[in-house]
């Protein structure tokens, strides 16, 4: 199964990318990244891995989550040939915010 990110992931990874590496360092950037790249490298083989998204269980297609950092998450779903990285959430924000805005 291919995995494609929207542009509104790429955005919020890239936002993530930029606070992280003025806060944390380029150390904790790397390893962010890594993680994300390795959760969607991931997601190719097994699409059923993370967890349904109870903030996005009302919507039309199946959202599911999986857990980049303690502060952050990536938010996907699938399709038939592909999964769709839909967002990539900070956790410190207002949830029901986050969830509006997909």
């Amino acid at each position: 199964m291919s995995v494609i990110w929207s542009q509104r992931a790429v955005k919020s990874l890239h936002l993530i990318e930029d606070y992280v590496l003025r806060e944390f360092g380029e150390n904790t950037r790397l390893d962010f990244m890594e993680k994300a790249e390795k959760i969607a490298k991931n997601l190719e083989q097994f699409p059923g891995m993370g967890k349904m998204e109870p903030l996005l269980a009302h919507r039309n297609k199946e959202y599911h989550s999986c857990v980049i950092t303690p502060l952050s998450k990536l938010i996907y779903y699938r399709g038939t040939t592909r999964v769709v990285i839909a967002d990539i959430w900070e956790t410190r924000r207002e949830p029901k915010k986050l969830a509006k805005g997909l």
